[in-house]
């Protein structure tokens, strides 16, 4: 057997009985990570570590509801088609530890989260995304080595005894052969949507634009990766998946392009080759009371 297929699932076990899967330690040192990269860039709008800390709180739990919604409604045969539906049944659909999240519906309710907290301090929601949302493809990007750990995500069968190497393939014990390593595909195409991101972030200015070059790269990454994967039918409809990230890539390109041609045609500049003016970020941040200084005798 490969190495690749004798990755164990779980990294160790509290007190004989609390299965801790690498999966989870996985996913949540992704969202730190993507958190200590927030808090960085969300200093030219005067947001603390402090303010996204809290915004963290509310997003995330948000991202992992959503996210599983999505898993469940896309499997809903497996989980709600059965006979005499019982208590182990129900903890199956909430089982987020055994893996089964997915982002396309988990980003939303996490932005969503975001847009909550901003509501609530006062800060320009659309601002604090075109700054920081770029991380949510790098916490992405490492969250993917947990469906590593869990042998999942993988694509179509590699048959060519040649190709049987990673990382274009990885071993799958449970299926006893190489399939293709897309887990690794799609790391290294979110990294580069991150970095991409990430210069864009700091140069290109258009208001309300971040949520939806996510959207762009997210879709055009995953409607790639939909062809190395038998791709999922839900409700009858073939293809749903490819078909979906198609459409949505498309009409993200498409507001793209209309924000800029309209911002362009109104005579506003877009586009600051060294970098965005910090006093274009100036009052997006959240107001804090003056600090009262106590008199000293």
């Amino acid at each position: 057997m490969h190495w690749t297929g004798k990755v164990e699932r779980i990294a160790f076990t509290l007190f004989g009985k609390f299965d801790v899967a690498w999966y989870g330690i996985i996913i949540t040192c992704a969202m730190l990570t993507g958190l200590f990269v927030a808090v960085k860039l969300a200093k030219r709008m005067n947001v603390t570590s402090d303010d996204l800390l809290e915004l963290f709180l509310i997003a995330i739990p948000l991202a992992v509801v959503g996210a599983r919604l999505g898993f469940v409604f896309a499997h809903f045969e497996r989980f709600f088609l059965v006979d005499n539906f019982t208590w182990d049944n129900f903890v199956d659909i909430i089982a987020i530890w055994d893996g089964g999240l997915t982002i396309m519906t988990g980003a939303p309710a996490g932005i969503l989260g975001g847009l909550i907290w901003c509501k609530w301090r006062k800060v320009s929601f659309w601002k604090l995304a075109d700054t920081v949302i770029c991380v949510l493809l790098l916490s992405q990007a490492l969250g993917r080595w947990g469906n590593f750990c869990n042998q999942e995500l993988y694509g179509l069968a590699v048959e060519n005894p040649s190709l049987q190497f990673f990382p274009y393939a990885v071993y799958i014990a449970s299926e006893g052969g190489f399939f293709q390593a897309t887990f690794f595909y799609e790391f290294i195409a979110d990294l580069i949507g991150f970095g991409l991101m990430l210069y864009l972030s700091k140069h290109l200015y258009m208001t309300g634009s971040g949520i939806v070059q996510y959207g762009f790269f997210y879709y055009t990454i995953r409607f790639i990766m939909e062809f190395f994967r038998d791709s999922t039918d839900i409700l009858g409809i073939p293809n749903t998946n490819r078909l979906f990230c198609g459409i949505a890539a498309l009409a993200c390109l498409a507001i793209l392009v209309v924000m800029a041609v309209s911002k362009i045609k109104a005579g506003q500049i877009i586009w600051f080759k060294k970098g965005i003016p910090a006093e274009l970020y100036a009052h997006s941040g959240p107001e804090r009371k003056p600090q009262v200084q106590k008199k000293t005798k």
